[in-house]
């Protein structure tokens, strides 16, 4: 029997997923302007590095996070798999706990080494720099399997739930750690130190939460770390190791060029300029992820008329959220960063890079959904190769790129080889899963907003002249985007559609209640 798509379920998760890369942003463009302030922007290139180091060491995710979200997405369709749910989260559990304790202690005894023979500062001192790399060792052991446990969560589509956690300890860890810079002492290492304690919270929340969501099992044994959980799903989570691995290469290829060739302030200025360009990414990815175990479920049933019905609504949302967000931003950079930062040399120097990385990051999120609709299928070889091939093009043009043109070479070579991958990805992608589907993505689900974006901001950016104060500024940058995001929402069929029918609703219920 075919299982139904539960919209209402997949409106639910995505709003909750929304309102957590909502507070990401939110957290994102109010604490950096203090992080700034009181850190240098020397400092705040630890806090870049220490961005990119928990992303590098994805690998010893081993797969794990993406296995159990899937494999927690396709037993939840079964009424008898509680245990089976049970021994694969310890099992997962378990090995964790091993690779982060090895992880913590490497960086641990590899910070002193970092500090004086990669990084390259002209005011911090060598020592002062592998003592808070110490505690962000340790600290980056503890988020990665909160990263298992909140994988665990959207895999069984308590995703109202995980958010919860991740906005909660969201708020502490950054308002935490303006409080100590503010109240207990402006150095990074007291900024490390508050993540670590952060990141304690987060793991222990998570792991409640996830255990609690667990149903019960029949005979109310206790679960079991068992080899055969390994061995059931050992061939998804390699390739999704795999691809985590050159993933974290990929995207992290850039910060570590520049950490290595180019002095810690100009990685600030780069970390400050793609704090900006995640937007893309923030807001393409509660969207994926939220449709990503009702595509599983529905690839598992072979509903295909599902899956492809999902699949163009959820394309058709993304470009309409992202496209207008990542255009506005991408022409507005310069005033963005001065109205956000108030600093004209972290505008001068971050908008170009900023808006060459809005291009590549908008590519990127583009291939959101597609990406998880070869995953819902349990096929990770596509991913994997072309995330392969763009790394092998990204890291020899870095060098060449960063030597010529220091951070806006890093941008740009990242938006050449995101362009140069797209094309040939969507086509394989396309033919192998949903055959004689690409037209229809393109021109229905990517074109139409797009062709309703460019109007909207290009005549704002010609036309309406940038004021000089910050908060004006920061309002006609937000006045612009709504337009060209109720542009590009209003150029897709179904989302116009919903909306009418709602606008009719919310208009009759107020009339029958006169």
């Amino acid at each position: 029997m075919q299982r139904p798509i539960k919209f209402q379920m997949i409106r639910r998760n995505i709003l909750a997923n929304m309102i957590a890369r909502a507070w990401g942003v939110i957290s994102v463009y109010l604490f950096v302007p203090l992080y700034l302030r009181f850190l240098g922007i020397e400092a705040y290139g630890i806090v870049g590095f220490y961005s990119t180091l928990l992303a590098v060491l994805a690998f010893a995710d081993m797969g794990f996070t993406a296995t159990l979200n899937r494999e927690m997405a396709r037993l939840s369709v079964r009424k008898d798999a509680a245990a089976e749910m049970g021994d694969l989260l310890r099992t997962y559990e378990s090995a964790y706990i091993c690779i982060s304790s090895a992880l913590a202690v490497a960086i641990w005894a590899l910070a002193p080494a970092i500090a004086t023979h990669w990084l390259r500062s002209r005011v911090l001192l060598p020592h002062e720099m592998a003592a808070a790399i110490r505690l962000m060792g340790v600290a980056i052991a503890l988020q990665l399997p909160s990263a298992l446990y909140i994988g665990g969560l959207m895999g069984l589509e308590k995703q109202v739930r995980s958010n919860t956690i991740t906005i909660t300890t969201s708020i502490c860890r950054s308002l935490g750690a303006v409080l100590v810079l503010w109240l207990v002492s402006p150095t990074i290492f007291a900024f490390a130190a508050w993540q670590l304690i952060s990141n304690v919270g987060y793991c222990s929340a998570a792991r409640f939460g996830l255990w609690r969501a667990l149903p019960p099992r029949a005979d109310q044994s206790r679960p079991h770390f068992r080899w055969q959980a390994f061995r059931n799903t050992w061939h998804y989570a390699l390739g999704m190791a795999g691809m985590a691995a050159v993933s974290a290469l990929l995207a992290q290829a850039d910060k570590l060029t520049i950490s290595k060739m180019l002095p810690l302030e100009m990685l600030g200025y780069y970390t400050l300029a793609g704090a900006l360009a995640s937007a893309p990414l923030i807001l393409a990815s509660p969207i994926a992820l939220a449709v990503f175990p009702r595509l599983t479920a529905l690839v598992a049933c072979q509903n295909s008329n599902g899956v492809r019905r999902l699949y163009h609504r959820t394309c058709a949302l993304v470009a309409a959220a992202a496209i207008p967000v990542s255009m506005t931003l991408a022409l507005f950079a310069g005033d963005f960063v001065r109205a956000w930062t108030g600093s004209a040399a972290a505008a001068q120097r971050a908008a170009l890079p900023a808006s060459l990385l809005l291009g590549g990051q908008l590519l990127q999120a583009i291939q959101a959904v597609p990406c998880y609709l070869a995953l819902a299928h349990g096929y990770v070889k596509l991913n994997l190769y072309f995330n392969i091939a763009s790394l092998l093009l990204l890291v020899p043009l870095l060098f060449f790129m960063v030597t010529r043109f220091g951070i806006v070479g890093a941008g740009l070579s990242w938006l050449i080889v995101t362009l140069c991958t797209m094309a040939p990805f969507m086509v394989l992608l396309h033919r192998r899963f949903l055959p004689g589907e690409l037209r229809n993505w393109l021109l229905g689900d990517l074109f139409r907003p797009l062709l309703a974006t460019l109007p909207v901001v290009l005549l704002a950016r010609l036309l309406v002249p940038v004021p000089s104060s910050r908060l004006l500024t920061m309002g006609l940058i937000g006045a612009v985007c709504s337009m060209a995001v109720l542009a590009a929402g209003w150029s897709v069929p179904e989302l116009r559609a919903e909306f009418i029918a709602r606008t009719r609703g919310l208009f009759w219920r107020s009339y029958a209640h006169q």
